[in-house]
């Protein structure tokens, strides 16, 4: 299977790869959102993941903030129910 990827600019100004994790289309709000990694750990050594809403144009992802708490409760579900699958 092959690794879909992006490189977002961090808060750093400096260019960083994504691997993405998953995508899922809202039906009833018709917004797009996406799990992702930047492969780097916190301090319990979890690795970290972000979700947020997105575009994409042919091979380029524009990353949108989740603002409205519809937003953020869908992104937070969709990690939640992602790791819930990985531990089966």
């Amino acid at each position: 299977m092959e690794r879909m990827q992006f490189t977002k600019t961090n808060l750093d100004g400096k260019k960083v790869v994504c691997e993405v994790i998953a995508t899922y289309h809202h039906d009833e709000n018709n917004k797009d959102y996406i799990v992702y990694t930047d492969n780097t750990f916190d301090e319990n050594k979890k690795l970290k993941i972000y979700y947020s809403l997105y575009e994409q144009k042919d091979e380029s992802i524009k990353l949108i903030e989740t603002e409205t708490p519809e937003d953020k409760k869908i992104g937070l579900e969709l990690i939640k129910t992602l790791i819930e699958e990985i531990k089966k």
